[in-house]
């Protein structure tokens, strides 16, 4: 043992150890992994010294540091020959590295062990490699094996890794032997020259090994999963093939799918797994953040390749928090499979894989492919400590949230949701800076929204907020939501299980979360209520008396509805004529002119319209549930939607007047300008700072508006059927009230929003100009919230000291934000243990990316012939994340949604590959409203994907 080994260099170490010099020494440094090919290589060579030496050492590992490249020791080789080695090599004569590994001959020992006693002081501190070149210099020959980057320095936690994993055959291979909690199929692997060669003699070995099972003939190409790209999906795979001219034609189609093949790409053919129940691919870290979750993505329908292929309309998503063993599992089929999982990163010293999957009845566990998240994601700042404090925290906030609060009824436990009632996911995004958060907290979601829903006749729940807050991700707190809805007439007792029971349907029927009003609670009276009561009775055993209480309270509420939307919309203009006269108020400090205008926001515009939006689902509601008893028919339904006038339809037809000249464009932008992308977002631009993005399409592309009723028309000829069928359940049927609250109910509701986002978006650029004057960036004021900025007015801090605490206070909230946008949180949030492991269905899009973008849409599938001009700078539609649509990533798009398609989908790595934003897997509904849209945004970052225009 060298015991001055922090004073000396290894060839010390290597003289203190004993050794005989009458047969050959094979030496190497502890912290390197090579081939077992290598020392047979090194025993062939007849010289005096056979060193191992890499000539792919700037290339091995991407990302080397200059410094890295020069500190190492080096080797001048001159036909197999080395002629130089050391670390003083100049780095332009240099062809390699020394890699820690050589054999020395009997003759070389003697030399060696003289230097145990004379030995110059010079070699004292020196390395092995520089020991070897004393010895050349005497005389000793020196040869070399080049091993072309096929070794291992343990420097980095990827280096196992890396020089385990190899192609889909090699990486499998290796792992075959040593893997112990599932099981790697055995192979037959060869080279495209090798089939090209002898494909006779492979053929007949494929025969030996495994007669006339059932194979799977698979790629195994040298461009797919490496550290870098991944290349998923990009060759073909052909499954349930047969000894026979079958076999032979899969071969080809394999090697025919690499194109110009490298002739050392491979074909891997192995036993088909059968007997399939569940299959899929895990990642085991998050895609886009490498945040530590195991994202198993599966379907259970027995498609191995339905995953990858992203055709699967049936998959589930489970997320798992690492270095939590969430007991039991959310779907404890799943057990056997992370076993494995654990086993295989253990295996490698690495945790960022990718690896494809399946179990079979027995519940045995296959791995049929490892590969590395091909991701690179470093200069990244978050670690996992950052996620799991936050986590530790959301654990904290549940605790103290979970007592059920006095002035809610009956005693139930916690529910929160990102998409129900007034649904943050949709308004503010997933992941909101502190502006906006703030901002939607004062105008709807403190108590604006229970106001309303006391005003209306609701139980009256205040001083509950909406909102309350997980893991930086905005939720609905869903037992105050139903709670108010539930009528104000309601007896206690039975507000309380009415309660219990909604909130306890919605945990069963959790894909529900976005469409409470419609499946889950009741909130008014329509033609179709006897399904509900068919629940409450059967489903809920609530008796026919008790319903006919909450009938009862709902009746009352719906019927109000008929009368009060003049009195709301009387509110909204007063808010517009309030906002013309504060917009002459010039010498308004741009703090004070921000207050002024969210002040009249919240009491005369986001409350009156969360009135006139309760009327309008009120109106929807009971034009729905008259078609469905069949009062009247989906085409007098549609014929009433399409005679309504909504902002949306005023937009189009100014277009069009502007387009014709009956409009200027000057006064088409003044009217629609105040609009933006993200209503409470101070980064989103509004329409009148880029209007030739925003508005010029419209104008340049012009649609007709809907037609004009009249006597013909579906609606004119069923209407009475209607007023007949409302009067029936006990409410008004005087056919201009009920006519006239439909529509000003439907109409008020978007001119109320249109409206009152006129002041919160001129409030927004007031905010702007006073961070402007302080030299604080709208990216720097979308994270401080709005209570900071309004204190500036009365803060005794100067501009420069205030300015500086609020860019802290912003720089803190956006690395807050970045690390909840690494933590995976479930939509709708039932336990505690969910911010463990959680299973999201296949109605949640799986979204990639961290860009935002709004954009012009294009639906792929309705395209016969599409040239690189007509998808350049869209967000693009297709129907699943299939292989077959690469050629879109070298078009130009902006952003890609698919209709099917799993977080470890072909496209999902894809866009991850080239930083592409998007949403995978969005559903059947969603792509169909997305089909039929001009202008969408989306947002990954915030989950958000919606339409614009």
């Amino acid at each position: 043992m060298n015991e001055d080994w922090k004073n000396t260099g290894s060839g010390i170490s290597l003289l203190t150890a004993p050794f005989s010099c009458d047969r050959p020494l094979l030496v190497c440094y502890s912290d390197i992994l090579f081939r077992e090919t290598v020392p047979a290589a090194l025993a062939r060579c007849k010289s005096d010294i056979a060193v191992a030496w890499d000539s792919a050492w700037k290339h091995r590992y991407v990302g080397r540091s200059v410094d890295e490249l020069l500190n190492r020791e080096h080797v001048v080789v001159n036909e197999n020959l080395l002629t130089r080695l050391g670390e003083e090599v100049p780095i332009d004569w240099v062809d390699g590295e020394f890699i820690g590994l050589v054999l020395f001959s009997p003759r070389a020992l003697e030399r060696l062990s003289k230097l145990k006693e004379h030995r110059p002081e010079s070699l004292r501190t020196r390395h092995l490699s520089e020991y070897i070149e004393y010895l050349r210099t005497t005389g000793l020959s020196v040869s070399g094996v080049d091993v072309a980057g096929e070794w291992a320095e343990f420097n980095d936690p990827q280096d196992i890794a890396k020089f385990i994993l190899g192609t889909k055959a090699e990486t499998l291979s290796r792992l075959r032997g040593m893997v112990r909690h599932a099981v790697i199929q055995d192979q037959v692997a060869f080279s495209v020259s090798d089939w090209l060669t002898c494909p006779e003699l492979l053929l007949q070995e494929i025969i030996n090994n495994f007669g006339q099972q059932r194979l799977v003939v698979r790629s195994s190409a040298r461009s797919e999963d490496s550290f870098h790209a991944s290349n998923a999906g990009g060759y073909d795979s052909v499954l349930n093939v047969t000894a026979g001219p079958g076999l032979i034609a899969a071969i080809k189609q394999v090697i025919s799918s690499y194109g110009e093949a490298n002739a050392n790409d491979q074909v891997l053919i192995q036993p088909l797994v059968t007997d399939v129940r569940i299959s899929g691919v895990v990642l085991t870290r998050t895609l886009e953040h490498g945040a530590p979750w195991y994202v198993i993505n599966y379907e259970t329908n027995g498609d191995t390749e339905a995953i990858t292929s992203g055709a699967s309309d049936d998959h589930h998503t489970l997320f798992l928090r690492r270095n939590t063993r969430a007991a039991p599992l959310p779907d404890n089929r799943l057990g056997g499979l992370v076993e494995a999982l654990h086993e295989i990163e253990a295996l490698l010293g690495y945790d960022a894989l990718d690896i494809e999957f399946a179990i079979d009845a027995t519940n045995t566990v296959h791995i049929l492919q490892v590969r590395p998240i091909a991701v690179d994601r470093k200069g990244s700042d978050l670690d996992d400590k950052s996620c799991d404090d936050v986590l530790s925290q959301a654990k904290e906030r549940w605790q103290a949230l979970a007592p059920s609060p006095p002035h809610l009824p009956g005693r139930t436990a916690p529910l929160y949701g990102i998409m129900p009632d007034w649904n943050p996911a949709e308004i503010i995004g997933t992941t909101p800076g502190a502006l906006a958060k703030s901002l939607y907290s004062v105008l709807v979601m403190d108590e604006i929204w229970a106001t309303q829903r006391a005003e209306y006749g609701y139980r009256d729940v205040r001083p509950s907020p909406l909102l309350a807050e997980f893991a930086g991700r905005p939720y609905v707190d869903v037992r105050a939501s139903f709670a108010s809805f539930l009528p104000a007439s309601l007896p206690e007792e039975l507000a309380g299980r009415l309660l219990a029971f909604t909130l306890d349907w919605l945990r069963q029927h959790p894909t529900l979360h976005d469409k409470i009003e419609f499946e889950v609670v009741p909130t008014c009276l329509g033609p179709n209520f006897i399904r509900w009561q068919h629940r409450l009775c059967q489903e809920g055993k609530f008796s026919a008396d008790e319903v006919e209480i909450l009938k009862a309270g709902l009746k009352t509420i719906t019927a109000n509805a008929f009368y009060r939307c003049q009195r709301d919309l009387e509110q909204i203009d007063q808010l517009r004529q309030r906002f013309d006269t504060l917009q002459g108020k010039t010498t308004l400090a741009p703090l004070e002119r921000a207050r002024l205008l969210l002040d009249d926001c919240r009491r005369l515009g986001t409350l009156p319209f969360a009135h006139l939006a309760r009327s309008s689902f009120v109106a929807v509601t009971l034009l729905k549930e008259a078609e469905t008893t069949g009062a009247i028919s989906r085409a007098a339904r549609e014929s009433f939607l399409s005679s309504l006038r909504t902002v949306s339809h005023q937009l189009t037809e100014d277009a069009c007047a502007t387009a014709s000249g009956d409009l200027a464009w000057e006064a088409f932008v003044a009217r629609y300008g105040h609009l933006r992308p993200g209503t409470y977002d101070i980064t989103s631009p509004r329409y009148d700072a880029d209007p030739e993005r925003f508005l010029r399409p419209l104008v340049e592309r012009p649609q007709t508006t809907g037609q004009e009723p009249n006597y013909l028309d579906p609606w004119q000829k069923e209407r009475d059927a209607f007023f007949t069928e409302i009067e029936r359940i006990g409410l008004p049927s005087n056919p201009g009230v009920v006519e006239g609250f439909l529509r000003q109910a439907i109409e008020g509701r978007e001119y109320a929003k249109f409206v009152f986002s006129r002041n919160l978006s001129t409030a927004l650029e007031a905010l702007a100009e006073a961070g402007a004057e302080l030299g604080l960036s709208r990216g720097e004021l979308a994270n401080i919230p709005l209570s900071a900025l309004l204190n500036l007015r009365t803060s005794p801090l100067s501009a420069k000291a205030a300015a500086e605490q609020l860019r802290q206070q912003a720089s803190q909230e956006a690395l807050f934000r970045r690390v909840a946008a690494a933590c995976e949180m479930p939509p709708l949030l039932k336990s505690a243990a969910e911010l463990d492991a959680f299973i999201l269905g296949s109605d949640q899009p799986n979204f990639i990316g961290s860009t935002n973008v709004t954009a012009c849409c294009l639906d792929l599938s309705r395209q016969h012939e599409t040239h690189e001009n007509d998808i350049a700078g869209h967000i693009v539609l297709i129907p699943q994340a299939d292989p077959g649509y690469d050629w879109i990533f070298g078009r130009g798009i902006a952003g890609l949604v698919t209709l099917y398609g799993g977080a470890n989908s072909h496209m999902a790595i894809r866009a991850a590959e080239f930083g592409l934003p998007a949403a995978i897997g969005i559903g059947e509904q969603r792509y169909r409203e997305l089909a039929q849209a001009q202008v969408v945004t989306l947002s990954p970052a915030n989950g958000m994907l919606k339409v614009v225009q």
